[in-house]
């Protein structure tokens, strides 16, 4: 009995290794695929069971929200070959004040700024 079971298990054995070597490309698309609708699954469950999505502004119906969003001034490219000059320091000096006083608006960064108010999170 041993012996006529270790011959049908070798036979089974080799025709599914043929039909494996047969079928590696299908096999691996869908593996491929499997793998690639469970790792969506959950990152969309994780961006909204997180809570995630109220950040995203570019979702339809944030078009209000998106407007409001001020841009950055462009940046002022300064000549390098010049000569340093009073009224170049001056100038720059000038800018430099004005961006570091927009960075003064926003506050220490600190526990107490990230509050849901602060980052308005909370609807009112």
């Amino acid at each position: 009995m041993g012996i006529v079971n270790r011959i049908r298990q070798s036979a089974v054995m080799r025709k599914l290794e043929q039909a494996a070597n047969k079928h590696k490309l299908s096999a691996a698309l869908v593996v491929a695929i499997s793998a690639t609708l469970v790792l969506t699954v959950v990152s969309v469950s994780l961006y909204y069971g997180g809570g995630f999505y109220r950040y995203d502004l570019s979702r339809p119906g944030y078009e209000k929200e998106r407007t409001e969003i001020s841009r950055p001034s462009p940046q002022k490219d300064y000549d390098t070959t010049s000569q340093v000059t009073k009224a170049t320091i001056d100038e720059f000096l000038q800018e430099f004040d004005a961006r570091q006083k927009d960075l003064k608006a926003y506050g220490d960064f600190r526990d107490a700024s990230l509050t849901d108010e602060d980052l308005q999170l909370t609807q009112d």
